[in-house]
């Protein structure tokens, strides 16, 4: 009897160290994930920061180049407005997808609706899927909207957004990837450079070479404008 109360009390004394073991680990693992949960909120909300004051900074000097150009408050407040729609619908598009990527054919097919108040038409938008990072998506996306306000203006394309026509492609493979993007303005007459350089061209050439390190070259052609954007690839 003292032999199997012995037996007994070594297999419980077994079953309850291995359970105090067994609950230490999952406290272990618990505590692990807390932290590393913990680590993974303060990571998003640095990266929330980042990206706010990014965009406070654009914002602001969004603001006081359109006031510098505007000749009086109405005329700021219609161009002001608009460009922080053509902010807002890309921001839009990567809170859609996680802060991830943006398709370049819907980021067009937005910017630009949203400048012609329409839905585009079958033909005007050409080519492959392309997937944008954050930083080239807000960029592109300001400077669609202010090549699109432009062909609205002075262009055949207030009168038939069908005088538009906008094609792209990639270039190279991996990480070597450039983005082509012809811009394209048809049906204008006598068209010529302009003599001074407005906000809005200033802005197109600062986002393409300043923020996404690429070119753009602009052709005045005897019936429309060309402009050709080339810009890398990451990812």
């Amino acid at each position: 009897m003292l032999g199997l109360f012995g037996l007994l009390l070594a297999g419980a004394i077994a079953l309850v160290a291995r359970y105090q073991e067994r609950a230490y680990e999952a406290k272990s693992l618990l505590h692990e994930a807390t932290e590393k949960s913990l680590l993974e909120k303060d990571l998003i909300l640095q990266e929330m920061k980042h990206r706010i004051k990014n965009s406070i900074t654009r914002v602001l000097a969004i603001a006081r180049q359109t006031a510098s150009h505007a000749t009086d408050m109405k005329e700021f407040s219609v161009s002001f407005s608009a460009r922080l729609q053509a902010m807002a619908a890309s921001q839009d598009m990567l809170t859609r997808s996680r802060w991830q990527k943006a398709d370049l054919g819907d980021l067009l097919r937005i910017e630009l609706g949203q400048v012609f108040g329409k839905e585009l038409p079958e033909g005007i938008l050409a080519g492959p899927e392309v997937l944008l990072d954050e930083t080239t998506t807000q960029a592109l996306g300001l400077t669609f909207h202010e090549l699109a306000t432009n062909a609205l203006k002075y262009g055949e394309a207030g009168n038939s957004v069908g005088a538009l026509k906008v094609s792209w492609a990639t270039e190279g493979r991996g990480r070597e990837r450039t983005l082509v993007l012809s811009w394209r303005e048809t049906g204008q007459e006598r068209l010529e450079a302009p003599e001074k350089t407005g906000f809005g061209t200033k802005l197109i050439d600062l986002n393409v070479t300043r923020e996404l390190r690429g070119t753009i070259r602009r052709d005045f052609q005897a019936d429309g404008l060309k402009v050709e954007i080339r810009i890398p690839l990451t990812g």
